[in-house]
Order: C-alpha cells, then sequence, then structure tokens
C-alpha cells in the first residue's frame, strides 16, 4: 500500500503548479505559515480537515483525487473516457454507428 501522505503530497505539488501557486502562495491562501507546504508536499505533515476543504476549493480539485495512487488515477481517467465515448456513440444515428464499427473493425482488427 502507497504512503498515503506522500501520495498526497505528489498530487498537492502536481495541482499546485497547475493553478501556477508558489508553496509560499498557495500557504497564504489556504491560511497556513509560508513554509508549511514544503513539509507536506514532502509526505512528512499532514493538513487539518478545514484546511483540506479550502485547499480544495482553491485547487479546483475533489479531495478524493488527491489521494488516489497514480494506477486509481490511470482507472478514472481510462472510467472517465469510455463514459465520453459512450456518450457520444448514444448520439450517433444507424448510419454514424456502422461507419464507427467498421473504423474500429479495421483500426482494432477485430
Amino acid at each position: 500500500m502507497a504512503d498515503i501522505k506522500k501520495v498526497f503530497g505528489q498530487h498537492l505539488r502536481k495541482y499546485r503548479l497547475r493553478k501556477g501557486y508558489s508553496q509560499e502562495k498557495l500557504a497564504e491562501l489556504i491560511g497556513l505559515g509560508s513554509k508549511s507546504i514544503s513539509p507536506i508536499e514532502c509526505g512528512h505533515r499532514f493538513l487539518a480537515i478545514d484546511k483540506l476543504e479550502k485547499l480544495c476549493e482553491i485547487l479546483e480539485v475533489e479531495p478524493f483525487q488527491l489521494f488516489l495512487t497514480n494506477e486509481q488515477s490511470r482507472e478514472i481517467a481510462d472510467d472517465l473516457q469510455r463514459e465520453r465515448v459512450l456518450s457520444r456513440l448514444n448520439t450517433c444515428n444507424r448510419q454514424e454507428l456502422k461507419l464507427l464499427c467498421d473504423i474500429l473493425t479495421q483500426f482494432l482488427g477485430r
């Protein structure tokens, strides 16, 4: 099992960088000391629940996203892709479905 604090820290860093925040700026927005993000990202410390809620609001992520292992993240991304494909397929008419089936057969060889 993965070290949950390390997994959390890795995701925190990833989402922080996506938003373009420095560690100091994120700490300020959450209401923490300027040096508090680094030990969290390194997996040495953790956040209080009220700070976690604020963090998720600022980074625009759901809390569970910060706790997923890379494999779990890939599985969820795959599931979302499948849902998008199925949603698009549900809007296709018969002719479009036949064309897509022919394309998939050629592409996948099945």
